[in-house]
């Protein structure tokens, strides 16, 4: 019976580590998704209107922000690769939103970073 168990247990950790190697691996993909994830718009903390002289917005790693232009927005969660700091806002914003030119700059978080 007790050989059975480890047999058991063998198994399950063969198969854990197996589905878990390639997650833990994950480097950057040159897509959006190395700056975050859209999110759904009640999920937002905040609203950021973008104007025609906006050159730059401020967001937090880990906020969620709606970001809008002449009648467009998109949501999204910020949690940038590797905790860069600034990107382009084109890199995440729908490609028919009118963005060029726009810098993202991304502060820390204080309960990421325990101050």
């Amino acid at each position: 019976m007790l050989n059975t168990h480890r047999s058991a247990l063998a198994i399950l950790c063969a198969a854990f580590t197996t589905c878990a190697a390639p997650a833990i691996a994950a480097g950057p993909t040159g897509t959006a998704a190395d700056y975050g994830t859209p999110a759904h718009h009640g999920a937002a903390q905040r609203s950021i209107e973008l104007q025609a002289d906006t050159r730059h917005i401020n967001v937090t790693h880990g906020e969620t922000v709606t970001i809008a232009r002449a009648g467009q927005r998109f949501t999204w969660h910020v949690q940038t690769f590797n905790n860069r700091t600034v990107f382009a806002l084109a890199e995440i914003a729908p490609k028919d939103m009118p963005v060029d030119g726009i810098a993202v700059y991304v502060a820390a978080n204080p309960l990421y970073t325990g101050s």
